[in-house]
């Protein structure tokens, strides 16, 4: 028994490396550090500098008549553990998170060993480290990212309490589920699916209801306090979206077609199927999953690419932060900067700015000076941006390469006599 603990561990330990490598191939070139890990990364700077505390986090991409439905402030306090130790640098905190994530196969394997059998928790390992979509998410700080990769505790969880049955592990497996709700609503069929399955599937005894739902509402309190002193404004905020919805839907503001929509719901997908298919699966199976996805994750990501995951062609963040060095070369007062390649407000560049001290009026497009322009048309004045458009008169007094399709001008502001 412990001989072969030590070999699933050793097996383990080589899936880890792999998938790290894996991960690890152009990390620089093809990281997402881009308007939201910016946004998310800047409020956890002022968290720490002035040790406040909040209740809330970033808002859901759907808004409607100025009111947003918030998620919780864990995204914040987690990705902390991976920027306090890089010193907030996004490329080295990124990578944190990436070991960090990768090495959630260790639970997700566990996990589904007690709750299906071996073979179904190596293959849930292997989809883990190998999906090419998996290993895409892993890569970069965000919030869904950071529920998908905490979701194997969970499963961790759901295993152990198949294994013992008792009070302390059904809450912690309900009390990780909240916390988990906290990163992202998708999470809401998950809670719902637990509930079904455990109450009317496995039909567990009724006593363990209050427990159940005591540790939903401990992990998810930060929301629960929020409403309570905020007049119900999330759920206020959820009912007005409702009867609205044929309204969101023929504006385009509720399209669930992306991606990262199903990243956690996907494991519990792949795990029910193996439960399904358990009996029939053979070792042959997992070494044609393991060749297979292994082939297919090198093909993918050893080429380089020609822009970061998600960000827009011929840009990354090793542009972004080449960019920025310029800026800090010129060594003049009362600027802003504009990035009209996909965010005109230059967010990563004030992020940058403020992880290094640099104050300026970031908000102000108004009464600057200087304006630094990040783009890929020449005519870029003609952009109907009110941050470039309100700019003028201007001339033209320095511009600089920053790759064969993106380059950024200087230009001072004229005064009429």
């Amino acid at each position: 028994m412990k001989r072969a603990l030590q070999n699933e561990f050793t097996l383990l330990i080589g899936l880890f490396f792999l998938g790290l490598l894996t991960r690890s191939l152009h990390y620089s070139e093809y990281l997402n550090f881009s308007t939201d890990q910016a946004l998310f990364a800047t409020k956890s700077l002022e968290l720490w500098r002035s040790k406040a505390i909040t209740l809330i986090g970033p808002s859901i991409s759907f808004k409607f008549i100025g009111r947003e439905l918030f998620q919780g402030s864990l995204t914040y306090y987690f990705q902390l553990l991976f920027l306090l130790p890089a010193r907030f640098d996004p490329i080295l905190s990124s990578y944190f998170f990436t070991v960090f994530a990768t090495a959630m196969v260790v639970p997700i394997y566990f996990g589904s060993k007690l709750l299906v059998n071996k073979k179904a928790a190596w293959c849930m390992a292997i989809l883990y480290i190998f999906l090419p979509t998996y290993i895409d998410y892993t890569r970069f700080l965000w919030n869904p990212n950071f529920q998908f990769s905490l979701t194997p505790l969970l499963i961790l969880c759901m295993g152990l309490f198949e294994k013992k049955k008792n009070a302390l592990h059904i809450f912690l497996l309900s009390f990780s589920a909240g916390a988990l709700l906290l990163f992202h609503y998708q999470f809401v069929p998950i809670i719902f699916g637990l509930t079904i399955y455990y109450f009317f599937v496995k039909k567990i005894s009724i006593r363990s209801l209050p427990v159940f739902v005591a540790g939903l509402m401990v992990g998810f309190s930060p929301l629960i306090i929020f409403e309570l002193r905020n007049h119900f404004y999330n759920i206020n905020t959820l009912l007005l979206y409702f009867s609205h919805a044929s309204e969101m839907i023929a504006d385009g503001r509720s399209s669930f077609g992306n991606v990262h929509y199903f990243l956690s719901i996907g494991l519990f997908i792949f795990l029910t199927f193996f439960w399904f298919i358990r009996k029939k699966m053979t070792d042959i199976h997992i070494k044609l999953l393991f060749i297979l996805l292994f082939l297919v994750s090198l093909v993918r990501y050893v080429p380089r690419p020609t822009h970061a995951f998600g960000m827009v062609e011929h840009w990354n963040f090793l542009y972004e932060q080449k960019a920025y060095t310029i800026v800090k070369e010129q060594q003049i007062e009362n600027y802003n900067i504009v990035n009209l390649g996909y965010d005109t407000t230059a967010t990563v560049q004030k992020y940058l700015m403020k992880k290094d001290g640099i104050v300026i009026n970031y908000d102000d497009y108004y009464n600057n000076n200087y304006l630094f322009v990040i783009t890929k048309d020449v005519d870029f004045m003609s952009n109907p941006a009110y941050e470039v458009h309100s700019f003028t008169p201007s001339t033209m007094i320095d511009q600089w390469e920053l790759n064969d399709t993106f380059t950024m001008y200087l230009l001072q502001r004229t005064i009429d006599e």
